[in-house]
């Protein structure tokens, strides 16, 4: 195919597509070398696409949240079998559908899940391992696959390299190149170079728009979102989709840390945070900053990613409020053993089962930046975070806790640990909500293909991985490792029928 021009471009393209000094052919290009890109070549690769080119902002195989993400959800497989769980994909996929409450596409969505446990055995097949994690959000089965292989974006480079896959790294894209209505290529950008990329077929899947704060601010307007995903996921590829004449679906959502609360103030780290961060998840009392309740507490103990986080987000911040003997306590056990190791807390289990370590000195962090505030009583703590209601609210916690009955929120009786304990010490440690990623985009068909305004598939355009905005649901499904599954799974939806568009192209 030929490039499009400036004057078969769209007049808002026209106006800022340039001219290139570099082209390239392609049978198919993807845009993203994420989990969405990264399966989607290796699917095109399989069926015999021809050149396969991904493009991508990326500097290299590890710079993606792929390459860092913990594990992946499936059932059915190899390893779940072995443990005799008989929950079968068509089990999971009723379970996911009714937790979206049909408001995503549900074909898409069933053939998606249908592809899981094969995804688990390509993963093997690219040298990439896994082991079971457990029922960490204790849904009633395990789903949770957790990468064993560190760096696993080295491997997986390698082998679609091999299979004749090509990357072109530290090359964003910035336009859909479009000709008589149909995507035709991608404009990409790399040091000087200005390159249009003939192709049959475009994937669009850029990893979302975490790191973009305008985009955020127009979804969450007001709240302090702390960005744990890579700084180069900024809704480039939403932007390039839409303007190609794509539709915006209805849905918005975000992949909610599940490992530490955090605090813009600190240094943002998933994996080297200060490990006063967990305590904001271990379903203690947790206020906003009027100082009041407004959440069931255990939900983000339990379940971060999905009810339990989603809350966080209608405060501008939260407050995880402890005293001296609790905290102290940390020092040589772990709050959930001290707590009577409930069975129904799944996640401590296997998150938050161990002593804070170098407990002085993290604690003593956390005060010097300045999102953990202390006072020798409750109502001097208050006074000290410029924060009035906080004794009201404590008394009345402390009230229900007695009772054994949180008649507010109803929050299980395991979790029901007085505050004013007698303690010297009092402390407010302060939160922002933090996640890895969004959820939002185009509006697709089943086969993961842009729809316009009339629900018209754009030819040879298509979108994957949690970019596509009718695949995944707001809160987070409530089974772990769901987001990447879900992208692994579309970008091999999207390559099917993008080889088979392009041979007949």
């Amino acid at each position: 195919p030929t490039v499009a021009s400036e004057e078969s471009a769209t007049d808002e393209q026209a106006s800022e597509i340039k001219e290139a000094t570099e082209t390239r052919d392609a049978d198919i290009v993807i845009v993203g070398s994420g989990a969405a890109g990264c399966f989607a070549a290796y699917e095109a690769a399989k069926l015999g696409a021809g050149k396969i080119l991904v493009v991508t902002k990326s500097d290299n195989a590890t710079d993606s949240n792929f390459n860092v993400i913990t594990g992946t959800c499936a059932v059915d497989t190899k390893l779940l079998q072995e443990m005799g769980q008989d929950f079968s994909l068509v089990d999971l996929y009723q379970h996911m559908i009714d937790f979206a409450h049909w408001t995503v596409n549900a074909k898409l969505l069933r053939d998606c899940v249908m592809l899981l446990a094969e995804d688990i055995d390509i993963l093997t097949e690219m040298g990439v391992e896994t082991a079971l994690l457990g029922d960490r959000y204790n849904v009633g089965f395990t789903c949770v696959h957790g990468f064993t292989t560190t760096d696993k974006g080295i491997p997986v480079e390698k082998f679609l390299t091999d299979q004749g896959v090509e990357f072109l790294y530290g090359a964003p894209a910035t336009h859909i190149l479009m000709q008589d209505g149909k995507a035709v290529g991608v404009q990409a950008e790399q040091d000087d170079a200005v390159i249009n990329i003939n192709a049959k077929a475009v994937l669009v899947c850029t990893g979302g728009y975490m790191a973009n704060e305008d985009m955020l601010n127009e979804v969450y307007g007001g709240v302090t979102l702390v960005n744990m995903g890579s700084e180069k996921n900024t809704g480039d590829g939403q932007r390039m989709v839409l303007e190609a004449g794509g539709m915006e679906d209805r849905i918005h959502g975000l992949g909610m840390n599940d490992i530490y609360g955090m605090n813009a103030k600190s240094t943002i780290s998933v994996f080297e945070a200060n490990p006063f961060m967990q305590i904001a998840f271990y379903g203690g009392l947790v206020t906003g900053p009027t100082w009041q309740r407004f959440m069931n507490e255990y939900m983000l103990a339990q379940q971060p990613m999905s009810g339990g986080g989603e809350a966080t987000l209608h405060q501008q911040r939260y407050y995880a409020i402890f005293s001296d003997n609790v905290l102290q306590s940390m020092r040589d056990t772990s709050y959930y053993e001290s707590i009577g190791s409930p069975a129904v807390w799944t996640s401590a289990a296997t998150m938050f089962n161990a002593p804070i370590p170098d407990f002085d000195t993290n604690l003593q962090g956390a005060i010097d930046e300045g999102w953990c505030f202390t006072g020798s009583s409750i109502e001097e703590l208050a006074t000290a975070a410029n924060l009035p209601d906080l004794p009201g609210t404590v008394a009345e916690y402390d009230e229900m806790v007695a009772a054994g009955d949180d008649t507010l929120f109803y929050k299980r009786k395991e979790f029901l640990q007085p505050i004013e304990d007698g303690s010297s010490t009092y402390y407010a440690f302060e939160y922002n909500p933090s996640a890895f990623n969004t959820f939002g985009g185009a509006r697709t068909d089943e086969h993961c293909r842009v729809l316009d305004n009339e629900y018209n598939p754009i030819p040879g355009l298509y979108v994957a991985g949690v970019e596509n905005g009718s695949l995944y649901c707001t809160p987070y499904y409530d089974c772990g490792g769901s987001c990447s599954g879900l992208a692994m799974a579309s970008g091999r939806i999207a390559a099917r029928h993008m080889v088979e568009y392009a041979q007949e192209a």
